[in-house]
């Protein structure tokens, strides 16, 4: 089995590899996750990350129940400050996930 090497997997074809794909898919997800970490209070900022944005759709990942809930309560408030960012720009709705006990460790 030939094995391939970083630089092949980043050529692949003429558009994006599935590799360069992943990482810049990766990488926005740290940058949304900074944005919206700094537009919520300082006892939630550890306890969210972002997972995507789909369309009007911006999906948050939540380490607790509790956390969901506190997060679904400010939604009203957070929509709109997160729309004057440019990455939050269409975002018209927060679907929140909890992360299971078991994702954790």
């Amino acid at each position: 089995m030939a094995s391939k090497h970083v630089d092949d997997l980043l050529r692949e074809g003429n558009g994006y590899s599935p590799l360069q794909k992943l990482l810049r898919h990766a990488a926005n997800q740290r940058s949304w996750t900074d944005q919206l970490r700094a537009a919520v209070d300082v006892q939630l900022r550890h306890q969210i990350e972002v997972s995507d944005i789909k369309g009007s759709r911006l999906i948050i990942n939540c380490r607790s129940a509790g956390v969901a809930t506190k997060m679904r309560f400010m939604a009203p408030d957070l929509v709109p400050k997160l729309n004057a960012l440019s990455a939050f720009c269409r975002v018209e709705e927060l679907v929140l996930k909890v992360l299971s006990a078991h994702a954790e460790t």
